[in-house]
């Protein structure tokens, strides 16, 4: 089995040398999902800078009160490899005296690192944010030191550091986001690790999407050597089933544990019903007649608070309009409720062998819409890096309607623009090459030219038209045919080859 090693983030990582390379004081953001890679990240560049190791104190912030804070980062201190930090551990108490204490060792070019940043929006440790700006604000003429702040939720960060009325508003120096591994990055740890087969990376990409810290998982439970054929239910039981799996209680320990009532079932809903409307959720969550009002406020924090549930909007449409459909953002969180769990919890009182045969169907439908949301961040990924031939303006979601009947319904997988050249790609995807067959050929014109006809499609009229079928693979016996009935071709091959 070959090692694991760090990947991606190399750019990232070049600014945060440079940030330490300058004359003066820092105050940094690293902002991501969890699991993303925030605290591997800082490790990997004190791995690179080896006097960094002397002069960094990372202190994980607990979601405590006070006191608990107060002793965890006293803690942090007595472990340090510094004496100048060692000496200031007795003098911590409270949070004035972790203020100060952060200033001293600023002050001495020491850089402290605040993890789970977010939780001193509590109203207990929310008092920490003004000790800590009085000793920012004179900080900022130092030449030397710094803080990193790191955290998981946007919505708690903005609020302690852009929020107008926040105490450290205007205070940040420097701001990094987080996201999940590119496919190129993803296609360097499919190759050192064996993994050739398209569908292999679909199933990964399912589940964990391109979160580091799952793969990293995954590597560690030998996953990676599993068989082809056998690598879905490696998967479960590996990193979910068995005793002690290292992802068993993920979800409900990082993503669910703030739950409860109303936003969990609507969690749950759309978990289940992938793109549903806002229609489908009154009326089959059963909410009392009166809190019309109350889903709204729901679904706003789930969307705009949370970031775990998305609302996207049909091809030229804006944000209000009442066509939305909701999906879960997170792929893991998506797959945990809708294959995960149901198989985590039946295993308690079944043979493994029928829970696993009972998650297979749950896992492939996922894996079709799964495989959808990947085509699309691939158009986005190449454009972004000038790779392929279809730079895009827009990267639309696609196109639906709210037909009366079903002989007017218009539903379109990927919706790609170019405005400048004037060039749409209409795309259907489909997880197996052989769905892409006659009768979903003519459903797939029917809905191309049941767009064009509509007043979003009449905005295209004179523009080239390119039609692209999507597939994790075609044989090289599928493809001839389909291009000669004048359709392209593309699959994860195709994309791998780019980069």
């Amino acid at each position: 089995m070959a090692d694991w090693r760090f990947y991606g983030r190399r750019s990232t990582l070049d600014q945060l040398r440079g940030l330490l390379e300058q004359p003066r004081w820092f105050f940094c953001r690293i902002q991501g999902r969890r699991r993303i890679g925030k605290t591997t990240l800082l490790r990997e560049l004190a791995r690179d800078e080896e006097a960094l190791v002397e002069r960094l104190v990372y202190v994980q912030i607990p979601d405590s009160d006070q006191i608990d804070v107060a002793s965890q980062f006293r803690r942090a201190l007595q472990d340090s490899l510094s004496n100048t930090v060692q000496a200031l551990a007795n003098d911590v108490h409270d949070f004035a005296s972790m203020a100060r204490a952060i200033a001293t060792m600023n002050r001495a070019g020491i850089i402290v690192v605040l993890d789970e940043f977010q939780y001193f929006t509590s109203p207990q440790l929310a008092a920490f944010n003004s000790f800590l700006q009085a000793e920012v604000d004179v900080l900022r003429e130092s030449k030397s030191g710094g803080l990193f702040v790191l955290g998981s939720l946007q919505s708690e960060m903005s609020a302690l550091l852009d929020d107008k009325a926040a105490p450290l508003y205007g205070r940040l120096t420097h701001s990094f986001r987080l996201d999940h591994w590119d496919f190129e990055d993803l296609l360097a740890v499919y190759n050192d690790h064996g993994l050739e087969d398209p569908y292999e990376w679909l199933l990964l990409w399912t589940y964990f999407e391109g979160v580091p810290k799952f793969y990293r998982d995954a590597h560690g439970q030998g996953l990676f050597d599993a068989f082809s054929d056998t690598l879905r239910n490696e998967l479960l039981v590996r990193l979910f089933l068995n005793e002690g799996s290292p992802l068993s209680e993920e979800a409900d320990t990082s993503f669910l544990r703030e739950m409860k009532g109303q936003l969990l079932s609507i969690l749950h809903f759309v978990a289940d019903h992938p793109g549903t409307g806002h229609n489908e959720l009154v009326a089959s969550v059963h909410w009392p007649t009166d809190t019309g009002r109350s889903l709204g406020a729901q679904l706003k924090k789930l969307v705009d608070n949370y970031g775990m549930i998305d609302r996207r909007h049909p091809v030229f449409s804006d944000s209000r309009s009442r066509n939305a459909r909701y999906y879960v953002t997170d792929n893991f969180l998506q797959a945990w409720i809708a294959v995960v769990r149901p198989a985590r919890d039946a295993a308690r009182m079944q043979l493994r062998e029928r829970v696993l045969e009972k998650a297979k169907p749950r896992s492939e439908t996922l894996e079709g819409f799964a495989f959808e949301k990947l085509i699309r961040q691939l158009h986005v990924e190449c454009s972004r890096k000038g790779k392929g031939d279809f730079p895009i303006t827009s990267i639309e979601v696609g196109f639906w309607n709210r037909a009366r009947s079903i002989e007017r319904l218009v539903e379109i997988d990927v919706v790609a623009l170019n405005s400048e050249d004037k060039r749409v790609r209409f795309g259907s995807c489909k997880r197996s090459a052989s769905a892409h067959d006659n009768g979903a050929l003519a459903a797939f014109e029917n809905h191309i030219a049941g767009f064009m006809s509509t007043v979003e499609g009449r905005k295209l009229t004179g523009w080239e038209v390119e039609k692209v079928l999507f597939s994790p693979t075609f044989s090289k016996k599928e493809t001839p045919g389909l291009e000669k009935a004048g359709y392209r071709c593309l699959d994860l091959n195709a994309y791998a080859q780019l980069f």
